[in-house]
């Protein structure tokens, strides 16, 4: 049974570099007063893509049912917000098979209220990845006015 295991992992070695990551959120600037008093439906929207550029296929793993992180950093490079803190996930190890050429697609929201009071006035930094693979990110610029 090792042997089959070593021959699966060899056969399915990730040259990561084959992979690109691109970000998309909406919107790129919001304001304090609107973060500290938000409408019902307020809400910061991240897709987050993978590419698999290569010219063959692979498996990804991931140990738990979540995918994706993004993650918010203040102009200091400081945590103010983790997306996942506010979701449970199965413990259910699972697989996600990418051809070559083939990409995931995710899309998460962070409500503004989930934001308050932790997010200071000035740029931010969206940060998205693969679970289980943080190489795998793309960041994008978030401006927050007074």
């Amino acid at each position: 049974m090792q042997g089959s295991k070593k021959r699966f992992e060899g056969a399915n070695e990730l040259n990561l570099d084959s992979y690109q990551a691109r970000l998309e959120v909406s919107p790129t600037e919001l304001t304090l007063e609107r973060i500290r008093e938000p409408q019902p439906n307020d809400q910061i929207v991240i897709k987050f893509t993978l590419k698999n550029e290569s010219d063959k296929g692979s498996t990804l793993y991931f140990p738990t049912a979540q995918r994706c992180e993004a993650v918010i950093r203040d102009a200091d490079g400081k945590t103010v917000y983790t997306w996942s803190e506010d979701y449970d996930f199965a413990q259910d190890a699972g697989y996600s098979y990418l051809n070559a050429g083939e990409h995931l697609n995710y899309q998460l929201t962070i409500p503004y209220q989930a934001l308050r009071g932790r997010i200071p006035a000035g740029q931010s930094t969206i940060t998205a990845s693969l679970v289980n693979y943080p190489q795998l990110r793309a960041e994008m610029p978030l401006q927050i006015q007074p």
